[in-house]
C-alpha cells in the first residue's frame, strides 16, 4: 500500500465525510438551540456539557504541558458571565509542535464529550449501551448496509422509549447525554486555532501511508468506526432536537425575536 492506493483512501474519505456531516449537523442543532431559547434555558441545558467541555480542554493543555503550554485560568461554569459560559486560557511558546497541540487542545471536547456520553449511557441505561457494544451498528457501518443502519437506528430509539431502567432514570440519561455531546462541539475558537493543526495531521496521514501502511489501515479503521458511533448520535440528537423545539414553544422559552 503506498500515497498512490485510491480504493484504501477513498475507503477513509466516505466515513471522514459523514462525520463531518453529523459534526455540522451537531453544531447546527447546539446554534438553533441557542437561537430559539432564552439565555437562561441555554445555560442550564449545558450545565454538565459545558464543565466538561472546559475540563477536555484543560486536561490536553496539561498533554502539552511538555512543549511549552501552561494553563492561566480555567473557568467550567459560571452562568452569570454576560460573554461565556466557561473558558480555558492558557499561553505556549511557538515551536514546530504548536499547530498540532493547539489541534489537540482544540477539539479535545470531542473525544471528552463522547466519552463521557458513553460512561453516563453505561451507567444509566447499559441496554442501551450493549447495543452500542454490540457491534451492529459499526458493522452495518463498515459494510456501508445504509437500509440495515437506519433500522439498527431506529430500533435504539425503541429501546430508550421502552427502557427497562425506568421513565425517570430514561430522563436522565437524555439530559445528560444532550448536554454532553451537544456542548462537546468545539466553539468556533477551537476550530480557528486548530486549522494549521490539520494541515499537518493531513500531511502526516499520508505520510503514514506511505512509511507504516499497516497504522494507516488501523487508522481508517478506526475512523469508520468512530465514524458509526457518531453518526448514530447526531441521529438520536435530532430527535432530541424536536422535542427540544416542542418544550420551547409549548413552556413558551423561545427567545423573542
Amino acid at each position: 500500500m503506498n500515497l498512490f492506493d485510491i480504493y484504501l483512501h477513498l475507503q477513509s474519505l466516505s466515513p471522514i465525510c459523514i462525520s463531518l456531516i453529523s459534526f455540522f449537523f451537531i453544531v447546527f442543532i447546539r446554534d438553533r438551540l441557542a437561537l430559539i431559547s432564552n439565555e437562561i434555558f441555554y445555560k442550564s441545558i449545558g450545565v454538565v456539557g459545558i464543565p466538561v467541555h472546559e475540563l477536555s480542554h484543560f486536561i490536553a493543555c496539561l498533554a502539552c504541558m511538555p512543549f511549552g503550554y501552561r494553563v492561566q485560568q480555567l473557568q467550567l461554569y459560571k452562568p452569570s458571565d454576560q460573554d461565556t459560559v466557561g473558558y480555558l486560557l492558557y499561553n505556549y511558546k511557538k515551536s514546530l509542535f504548536s499547530p498540532i497541540c493547539n489541534l489537540v487542545i482544540g477539539i479535545a471536547p470531542l473525544f471528552g464529550g463522547t466519552f463521557a456520553f458513553i460512561l453516563v449511557t453505561k451507567w444509566l441505561m447499559p441496554d442501551v449501551f450493549d447495543y452500542f457494544a454490540s457491534s451492529t451498528i459499526v458493522a452495518n457501518a463498515l459494510n456501508n448496509d445504509l437500509s440495515a443502519l437506519y433500522h439498527n437506528l431506529v430500533h435504539l430509539l425503541g429501546l430508550i422509549a421502552f427502557s427497562s431502567t425506568g421513565f425517570i432514570q430514561t430522563l436522565c440519561w437524555l439530559f445528560l447525554s444532550y448536554s454532553l455531546i451537544v456542548f462537546s462541539v468545539p466553539s468556533k475558537a477551537d476550530l480557528s486555532q486548530s486549522k494549521l493543526g490539520i494541515l499537518y495531521l493531513i500531511i502526516f496521514t499520508l505520510f503514514l501511508s506511505m512509511l507504516l501502511p499497516a497504522a494507516y489501515v488501523d487508522l481508517v479503521e478506526f475512523i469508520i468506526q468512530f465514524n458509526a458511533f457518531y453518526v448514530a448520535i447526531a441521529f438520536l440528537h435530532a430527535m432530541l432536537y424536536l422535542v427540544t423545539l416542542s418544550y420551547c414553544y409549548s413552556m413558551d422559552v423561545l427567545r423573542v425575536r
